[in-house]
């Protein structure tokens, strides 16, 4: 994957506007990448904590927390149809190692060139007004829960995997990724009630 893409209307161009910020630098804020993905900045910023999550960056402490309170916030501004972007001023601030982005961003990309790949408009009624009411409201609360499931083992990532495919799904304008990503989220549903029956 290059780093000179300028777009955000692909899953690669998003990770790629990531790696653009990174570069040359020691550390990263959220404002930087904030002001760098452009008219995308909602969906890419639904996407980015999503797949952040699955990688390694995870094992981070209080890691998947933040980026569920990401998502939860993004997501309530794609239902309300915001333009820009609001985050609080301490999530704004957070920084991260610019070495650990760009090689969490190496782990993605044959993901995200795949998912550009295979995409196309599908199941349009899943990603258009008002079907995609549903996936913004499943994005909100897999988000709003992994501060909560911080304890139960992988569920964060379960939820995390279920929240990209229904952001690559809305970036992509395919449904079906939406659809996947509805099945994803049942099956993480079930592994945390398990996980959580056996832990506690």
């Amino acid at each position: 994957m290059t780093t000179n893409s300028t777009t955000t209307d692909t899953v690669s161009g998003i990770i790629d506007k990531s790696v653009e910020v990174a570069h040359g630098r020691d550390k990263v804020c959220v404002a930087d990448l904030v002001a760098s993905l452009g008219r995308q900045v909602l969906l890419s910023m639904l996407l980015l904590p999503a797949l952040a999550v699955v990688t390694p960056l995870s094992g981070i402490p209080g890691f998947s927390s933040l980026c569920g309170i990401t998502i939860a916030l993004v997501g309530m501004q794609l239902l309300w149809e915001r333009d820009t972007i609001w985050l609080p001023d301490w999530i704004m601030r957070r920084k991260l190692s610019a070495a650990r982005l760009e090689k969490a961003v190496k782990w993605l990309d044959g993901v995200a060139t795949w998912c550009d790949k295979i995409s196309r408009p599908r199941l349009q009624v899943l990603v258009q007004k008002p079907g995609a009411i549903f996936a913004q409201i499943m994005c909100i609360l897999s988000g709003a829960a992994m501060p909560f499931l911080e304890l139960v083992p992988f569920s964060s990532s379960m939820l995390a995997v279920a929240i990209s495919l229904f952001a690559v799904g809305l970036v992509m304008r395919d449904g079906l990724f939406v659809l996947v990503g509805f099945f994803v989220f049942l099956g993480a549903g079930v592994v945390v009630v398990c996980v959580a029956d056996y832990i506690f």
